[in-house]
C-alpha cells in the first residue's frame, strides 16, 4: 500500500516541487492549499480544521505531513503595521502549529513532519523583513518541540531552511536585491524549488529515521553554522 502524505502549500514554488518529488516516490500525496483540491487558508482556524477534516476522510492514516505554505512581507521595524504582523505570524507560525496540531492523531507510529522555515530564522532577515524572519525562526521552535514531544511514538519532526530559491516569492525582490543575495552566496545562485524537494524527500525517508529535531540549511553556503 502507498505511503499517504500531506503537502500544505501545494501550489507554491517549493510546495510543489515537493507535491512531485513525493508522487515519484509512490506517496500517495493530498495537497492542500488556497486553490488546491483541498481548500485551505493557514490565516483561519476554521478553514485549516476543515481542510485536515476533509483529508482524513480521504485517508484513514497519514505518514507525511510537509507545511510549505507561507507568505513574504519585506516590512521593517520602522514601517511594519500591526496589521502586517498578525498576518505573517497568523500564516507562517500559527498556520503550521495549527496543521500539526490536527496531525497528531492522525499521523501513524514512526511517520514524518517537515517544515518549511528559512535562513531569515537564522540570520534575522537581509531581503525579507521583521515579521517574516521572526516568523521563520518560531518554525524552528516549533519543530523542536513537535519532536520532543512525538518521539515517543517514533515520530520525526524536521525543519528545512532555505537561502534563496528561485521562486515567484522571492521574486518580490529588487533586482539589485536578487543579485547582492546571489554573489553573497558561495555557489553563487539560487537553489532551484526541486533542490530543498530533495531535502524534504531525505527527510521523510526511512534513512532519515534517527534525525529529528534538526534544522536542514539548504542555503548554498550562504550561512554555515
Amino acid at each position: 500500500m502507498a505511503k499517504a502524505a500531506c503537502v500544505v502549500g501545494s501550489s507554491g514554488g517549493i510546495g510543489s516541487a515537493v507535491s512531485r518529488r513525493l508522487k515519484t516516490e509512490n506517496y500517495s500525496v493530498m495537497e492542500m492549499d488556497l486553490g488546491g483540491p483541498l481548500a485551505i487558508d493557514l490565516a483561519s482556524p476554521a478553514s485549516v480544521e476543515a481542510a485536515f477534516s476533509a483529508a482524513r476522510r480521504q485517508a484513514p492514516r497519514l505518514d507525511v505531513l510537509v507545511v510549505a505554505a507561507g507568505i513574504l512581507d519585506l516590512g521593517k521595524l520602522a514601517d511594519l503595521t500591526l496589521e502586517q504582523w498578525n498576518r505573517v505570524l497568523a500564516v507562517n507560525l500559527t498556520g503550521p502549529f495549527l496543521c500539526c496540531k490536527l496531525a497528531r492523531d492522525w499521523l501513524v507510529d514512526g511517520s514524518r513532519i517537515v517544515l518549511i522555515g528559512s535562513l531569515a530564522g537564522r540570520s534575522g532577515g537581509v531581503l525579507t523583513g521583521t515579521a517574516y524572519a521572526v516568523s521563520k525562526g518560531g518554525v524552528e521552535s516549533l519543530t523542536k518541540s513537535v519532536a520532543q514531544e512525538l518521539a515517543p511514538r517514533r515520530i520525526t519532526a524536521n525543519c528545512v531552511a532555505p537561502g534563496g530559491v528561485d521562486t515567484p516569492m522571492l521574486a518580490r525582490n529588487t533586482p539589485e536585491g536578487l543579485a547582492a543575495l546571489k554573489a553573497a552566496t558561495p555557489l553563487k545562485r539560487m537553489a532551484l524549488p526541486e533542490e530543498i524537494a530533495g531535502a524534504v524527500a531525505f527527510l521523510a525517508s526511512d534513512d532519515a529515521a534517527f534525525v529529528t529535531g534538526a534544522v536542514l540549511p539548504v542555503n548554498g553556503g550562504l550561512r554555515m553554522d
